[in-house]
């Protein structure tokens, strides 16, 4: 059944007959899918109709919009694109051949969770963003009646709507569809959340409400006076930029009442001209904030958003958002690309009124797709490298790059060039020398220095917990680097690393370690995988704390009664130390390998039946004889701090202190006490630190920072 609201608004902007042969397409629909239901019971035909209506809100093409009602016929249906083309051309053929690939019922659309099901979508869409935008209004439409599924497919919906279908609304400009997807997924994937936030919104909307309509009287009295036409209007923020804005301040230890701009007061003028004559007469009613000024029409975003952004204090001491933008740019602010293509009879990526500035994102995607093998780091770098935010930076030139939020100079030398990246030496961040590994923030004019030999990237750049590259495209053309290298350089460069991992583990005999870290392979091929990068620190040292663990666990297991404590699983969630089977016994620390959070750790009755708490990996351990002394132990989900004693060995220099303290300071760790004992005849120094560490992560991390010090030779966690 073809809606009122649909006939209605094709005629509003489309000729008769684009309409006629719209309702052509809705009947040849409706025989295709008669007798089929969906999950509500209601006939399915409501799915297509419901897509075509959202299309048509946007004012889209006629063939856009009878690609929408025909989106599900290859899939459902007994018709195929023969027919389709036959009757509505090849051009309608070829979208719904695309949509065929990625649309599902909804008994099946969890299927596109599927990695190669995902990354068939995000190329189809990358060729050609009509299939896109129809997919999108598809998905809102699935949103929607998300309540007449099972639960889980309700959250997994939801979630890959959040993580994909959101952010590439947002890409492409489409506001208004990106805050109804997110609303409408975060109501079911956290409802609590969002019931919470929308309590929250409701108790302070009467207050906003009558302050904004003031506002808005006024600055419409005062327009009038000064012969500006202009459409003003309130709009609250979506629940779920105000949820994530609300988890930002609870970061910085701010409550909710803290944030002021729940509605911003938008203001419609005729040209750019009168933008800047609004936002002057605003500052002449109220007091702007200062640092809350933003001019996006002179420096657009990423996806090409124009407005004024102005933050001000009214009469009330509240602080209200103001934004300003003249009517093409709020059209393109609501409609995204969508804009472009009214009335358009063919909207390709290489023709059509698109500038290629404005789809270079989709180019990324698909060159992705042509040199990048596994579906897995596809997705990874899509979502990382494409649909994240951005932060912008300039070359010394004055050039515009955006990189994803969280990127460093490697990042970007590798964005630029893939020699650049691999010789990339030194970066200088407005002119000031910084290491490779910092972030990069908004506005950063950035200088990549060379290395004259062709020694090629660094092994740690793969370390995630050293932070020298966010973006996936980066890591990708390391690893290549790394894998184009002779086996035997690449076995070597393992061996270094695995045993470099291993006294950064406080390993003291390495050489036990070594025949287990490879499990079903041979050692060699593991430490060639190292080489290559296709082996991380972490899961080397998760193999360490394995085979601890199945070590200690063995001699446990020599009494019946500590078996059956071994297998117990059900931790209470406590701030302190976890002992199975034991209430009321005294706890400590072991001296001898100081245990921190994270570590995997076991518990040891002494004479005074004290249970005393060892790392799994202590040697000590294996000298104590009487297993039935040991007691299976785990740590309680509260990470309280714990003190770790770092030994660093270094060459003396000017500012080598304040070098290390930066590093603790950037870990947000907390610094108890720091000791130095300086050979003024070799002109070396030995510094004893002791910080306060969340984890052993944390530890490892931070030992791994210390190491890239300039002149510093040796670091190790003392026992």
């Amino acid at each position: 059944m073809i809606t009122d609201n649909l006939i209605n608004k094709l005629e509003s902007y489309l000729p008769t007959e684009e309409v006629n042969h719209i309702i052509e397409a809705y009947d040849f629909a409706e025989i295709a899918h008669k007798g089929q239901k969906r999950k509500s019971g209601h006939d399915f035909i409501i799915h297509p109709v419901e897509v075509a209506t959202h299309l048509a809100r946007l004012e889209l093409d006629p063939k856009v919009i009878i690609a929408g009602l025909l989106h599900d016929v290859i899939e459902d249906t007994d018709f195929g694109s023969v027919e389709i083309e036959e009757k509505f051309g090849k051009e309608i053929s070829e979208i719904v051949i695309s949509l065929t690939k990625l649309t599902v019922d909804e008994d099946t659309l969890i299927k596109n969770l599927d990695e190669k099901n995902m990354r068939r979508f995000l190329v189809s869409v990358a060729k050609d963003v009509r299939v896109m935008i129809i997919k999108l209004a598809d998905r809102l439409h699935n949103v929607e009646t998300l309540k007449f599924l099972d639960p889980e497919k309700r959250k997994k919906i939801a979630k890959e709507t959040l993580s994909i279908h959101a952010p590439l609304a947002q890409k492409i400009g489409m506001n208004d569809l990106k805050w109804r997807l997110e609303d409408e997924s975060f109501k079911h994937l956290m409802p609590d959340k969002f019931k919470m936030t929308k309590r929250l919104i409701s108790q302070k909307r009467s207050e906003r409400e009558a302050a904004t309509k003031n506002m808005i009287s006024e600055i419409n009295e005062y327009l009038e006076k000064s012969d500006l036409i202009a459409e003003v209007t309130g709009r609250p923020k979506n629940l779920f930029s105000v949820y994530n804005k609300l988890q930002r301040y609870k970061q910085m230890g701010r409550n909710f009442s803290d944030i002021e701009d729940l509605i911003a007061i938008r203001i419609v003028v005729k040209s750019k001209e009168e933008c800047y004559s609004v936002l002057g007469k605003i500052h002449e009613l109220w007091r702007p904030i200062p640092g809350s000024f933003d001019d996006y029409i002179a420096s657009p975003k990423e996806n090409y958003y124009q407005s004024l952004h102005t933050v001000v204090m009214n009469d009330y001491n509240q602080k209200i958002e103001f934004q300003i933008r003249s009517e093409k740019m709020h059209k393109f602010a609501e409609e995204g690309v969508a804009s472009h293509w009214k009335y358009k009879d063919s909207i390709e990526l290489e023709k059509g009124p698109i500038s290629g500035k404005d789809t270079y994102w989709l180019k990324d995607m698909i060159d992705f797709e042509k040199e990048i093998l596994e579906d897995s780091e596809y997705l990874e770098s899509v979502n990382n490298d494409i649909l994240s935010d951005k932060v912008i930076v300039y070359s010394p030139k004055n050039q515009l790059f955006t990189l994803p939020i969280g990127s460093t100079p490697l990042d970007y030398a590798y964005s630029l060039h893939t020699d650049l990246g691999h010789s990339c030496q030194a970066s200088f961040i407005n002119g000031v020398l910084k290491p490779l590994n910092t972030t990069l923030n908004n506005g950063d004019t950035v200088q990549i220095q060379k290395s004259e030999n062709e020694k090629g990237p660094n092994l740690d750049w793969l370390n995630d917990s050293l932070g020298y590259i966010k973006t996936a495209n980066a890591k990708n053309k390391v690893k290549e680097w790394f894998k184009k290298r002779e086996r035997e350089e690449n076995i070597e460069r393992g061996e270094k690393q695995i045993l470099r991992t291993l006294r950064l583990s406080n390993i003291e005999d390495p050489d036990q370690f070594l025949p287990y870290l490879s499990q079903n392979d041979t050692y060699e091929n593991f430490a060639y995988k190292v080489g290559i990068g296709e082996v991380g620190n972490q899961k080397i040292i998760d193999l360490i704390n394995q085979r601890q663990l199945e070590e200690t666990v063995r001699k446990m297991q020599n009494t019946e009664d500590v078996e059956n404590t071994t297998n117990d699983s059900n931790y209470d969630s406590l701030s302190s130390i976890i002992i199975m089977g034991e209430q009321n016994s005294e706890k400590k620390l072991a001296n001898c390998c100081e245990p921190v959070y994270g570590d995997e750790i076991v518990g040891y009755k002494n004479s005074t039946s004290d249970i005393v708490i060892h790392r799994i990996m202590c040697p000590r351990l294996r000298n104590f004889e009487n297993t039935q002394r040991f007691m299976a132990a785990a740590w309680g989900h509260l990470r309280n701090l714990t003190p770790t004693i770092v030994q660093i060995e270094a060459y003396d220099r000017i500012g080598l202190i304040r070098d290390i303290t930066d590093i603790v300071w950037g870990e947000k760790t907390n610094l108890h006490s720091i000791n130095s004992q300086e050979d003024d005849k070799n002109g070396t120094c030995k510094i004893q630190l002791t910080v306060y560490t969340r984890d052993l992560g944390q530890i490892i991390r931070l030992l791994g920072k210390m190491e890239s010090i300039a002149g510093v030779y040796n670091v190790r966690r003392k026992k």
